[in-house]
């Protein structure tokens, strides 16, 4: 499938390469496994568990069993939400979820796409197939509320970019591990400040600052200059995306 070009809203173009409608298939019929896996143990294991947890907390039965099935109810959303636009199937796969804008999707917007999932999976899956055929970005109906795309796990990358940024060697080993607190729209717009081709002052200025900002967002301190500090904070974000990570 084509890649997709988001403008974020520091006008810096972001390409995603977008996740397939076959692996989003693939990824939603892997989910259905576990998640049945998980309510079949439960249910097979339920009157034993209510026998107990009944004697020992007088928590009524039908209470009890909501509660343990809440989980599969709420499957896509609980994984998404806390893990970063993951699922178990979409790991394998290799895709996720991210916002249309580079950010990191809210909670709101999971729930979102979790709450309009019916309705994209009635006719077999049809209707949300056909939407992400042919709409723009390749978004489902929840993805078209929601504000947000499914993609590959691979960085997505800056149009004219730097290829140092992106290419690993194999003893490569990332500075800051707790880069995964920025999102792409931040990176991006850091390395667009890195490759901008305007008067050096103003850069070095601008990166300054910028580099402050990330240093509080990380709470970490660093002898490299300013230049030096981002761009290992672009190359470290893109070896863990590399890595689905």
């Amino acid at each position: 499938m084509e890649s997709i070009d988001i403008t974020t809203g520091q006008n810096v173009i972001i390409k995603y390469q977008a996740a397939t409608v076959i692996e989003r298939l693939c990824a939603l019929l892997l989910d259905y496994l576990f998640n049945f896996i998980y309510l079949f143990t439960v249910l097979f294991s339920l009157t034993e568990i209510l026998d107990i947890v009944s004697a020992s907390s007088g928590i009524g039965a039908t209470t009890l069993m909501v509660v343990l099935c809440l989980p599969g109810i709420a499957y896509h959303f609980i994984f998404e939400a806390f893990m970063g636009g993951k699922t178990p199937g979409k790991i394998i796969l290799k895709i996720r979820v991210t916002h249309i804008d580079g950010s990191i999707p809210g909670i709101g917007s999971y729930f979102l796409r979790w709450l309009l999932m019916p309705i994209d999976l009635l006719l077999a899956g049809g209707i949300g197939g056909l939407f992400i055929i042919f709409t723009k970005f390749h978004q489902r109906l929840g993805d078209m509320a929601a504000g947000t795309i499914v993609v590959k796990t691979n960085p997505p990358v800056l149009l004219d970019l730097d290829e140092s940024y992106y290419e690993f060697s194999d003893d490569y080993e990332p500075t800051f591990i707790h880069v995964d607190q920025l999102s792409e729209g931040q990176i991006m717009f850091i390395t667009k400040l890195l490759l901008d081709p305007k008067n050096k002052a103003a850069v070095e200025n601008s990166t300054a600052e910028l580099a402050g900002k990330v240093k509080q967002i990380l709470n970490v301190e660093s002898k490299k200059d300013s230049r030096r500090f981002l761009e290992t904070i672009v190359r470290d974000y893109n070896y863990y995306a590399g890595l689905g990570i």
